[in-house]
């Protein structure tokens, strides 16, 4: 999508928050655009971008440079010769950019994530920062962490699903932290975080599975968080989606008892599980309460290499 002139932000009276969106690039030339001129229509707040390329041998950069060059001040790119860092270490690199890049004068608010392929709704920052100010008038000084539902869509622009959440089964009300050792309720280019949070949470552990399930896990555990029941995002799916949406698992049927006690499907991700776990306590051990402590110690216990006691400690923890 070409974008020409976009109007200066005018819905508003008195001072607005100023947001600093992140977003790295990679190969995303197709749709890079669209999202970038999402970003920059946002109403209601003062948006400002910090970007990087990981490497993309398509027309990425030069999309990135034209858009620096049109605003000034507005939109930077960082240049490093770092190489590709995957989607998560790009974000961590982009997270520690906006803790030492923006300051004083300059200091955003908050933080927001953005993949480079989606289109934001006009009113998502705005949606976020409101909620964001709530949790703060009650917590002030905590980290805190805002995020919200997406609607899937195709490549093509064309509804796939109105709510991501329920596509994918996710139990976005269970926030604890023991429920966030075992599963990621948060997808990162929905949230909107405080200074507090980076701050607390970076620099991500080389053991984290990924940068937004870390800072998830920080924010359940030592901050303050909001999940917001409403698509502020048209997330689209693709051939090239790092991630993507995908539909909550069907049951499996199994052809015997032995089978379903020694069934190890889950294996490799409780090992994960464990490990971001055991990294999350020796990082914060400190900080968190006791019973933290404990949840994370039997965390540990999921990479026994014997599936029934993985699956047993699985549900041991679900409950907490």
């Amino acid at each position: 999508m070409p974008v020409t002139n976009i109007p200066p932000n005018t819905d508003h009276a008195g001072p607005i928050a100023h947001v600093l969106v992140l977003m790295p690039t990679y190969n995303g030339a197709k749709f890079l655009a669209e999202q970038i001129h999402s970003i920059l229509t946002q109403t209601g707040v003062q948006v400002s971008m910090l970007c990087r390329d990981d490497g993309s041998t398509d027309a990425s950069p030069d999309i990135l440079r034209d858009f620096e060059t049109r605003f000034p001040g507005q939109i930077e790119v960082i240049r490093d010769d770092l190489g590709n860092l995957g989607a998560s270490g790009s974000f961590s690199h982009l997270m520690n950019g906006a803790l030492s890049k923006h300051r004083d004068n300059h200091r955003a608010a908050y933080i927001a994530l953005s993949d480079q392929d989606d289109i934001w709704h006009n009113d998502k920052l705005s949606n976020c920062v409101a909620e964001m100010q709530k949790l703060e008038s009650l917590n002030p000084g905590r980290p805190a962490l805002v995020h919200s539902d997406l609607r899937v869509i195709s490549e093509e622009g064309v509804e796939l699903a109105p709510s991501m959440a329920r596509y994918q089964g996710l139990q976005t009300a269970r926030s604890s932290l023991a429920a966030q050792v075992l599963s990621n309720t948060l997808t990162g280019c929905t949230s909107l975080m405080n200074r507090a949070l980076l701050e607390t949470g970076l620099p991500v552990s080389p053991d984290a599975i990924m940068h937004d399930w870390w800072l998830s896990m920080v924010a359940s555990a030592l901050g303050t968080r909001s999940y917001l029941d409403q698509a502020l995002i048209d997330y689209r799916q693709h051939a090239s989606n790092a991630i993507g949406a995908k539909e909550k698992d069907q049951p499996v049927v199994f052809r015997s008892y032995f089978h379903r006690l020694f069934d190890d499907r889950h294996s490799e991700i409780f090992r994960l599980n464990a490990q971001q776990a055991n990294a999350f306590l020796a990082v914060y051990q400190d900080r968190l309460g006791m019973r933290q402590r404990l949840i994370l110690r039997m965390a540990k216990a999921l990479a026994w290499p014997f599936p029934p006691l993985q699956r047993l400690m699985y549900r041991i923890l679900r409950k907490l």
